[in-house]
């Protein structure tokens, strides 16, 4: 008998629930100047070193972030919204994986 494959992690619901709890802190910050920015962070944050605890490579984090952050800024009318928040939340969870802002 063969054993089962383990479930990919950026395949299961713990993975998806921290890309939609991204999402909405996106959607959030796209609909008002006031929003707090700690929010998207993180959240970022929380799904990066997540990532790493269940061994994603940082590739597959950085490639659904991305097309998180393209899916969401599909209705805004210039680039620039997509241009800024994929900078930062590639830097956030770049920097959360390798636990770079804790030195």
């Amino acid at each position: 008998m063969t054993e089962p494959v383990a479930e990919q992690y950026e395949e299961s619901a713990g993975f998806r629930a921290e890309l939609a709890a991204i999402a909405d802190a996106l959607r959030a910050a796209r609909k008002s100047t006031r929003h707090d920015p700690r929010v998207l962070r993180d959240a970022v944050r929380a799904c990066a070193v997540n990532a790493r605890v269940h061994r994603c490579p940082p590739e597959k984090v950085v490639r659904a972030l991305k097309a998180l952050v393209r899916e969401i800024a599909l209705d805004d009318a210039t680039d620039a919204h997509r241009v800024l928040y994929t900078d930062r939340v590639i830097a956030w969870a770049i920097e959360s994986y390798y636990e770079l802002t804790d030195r």
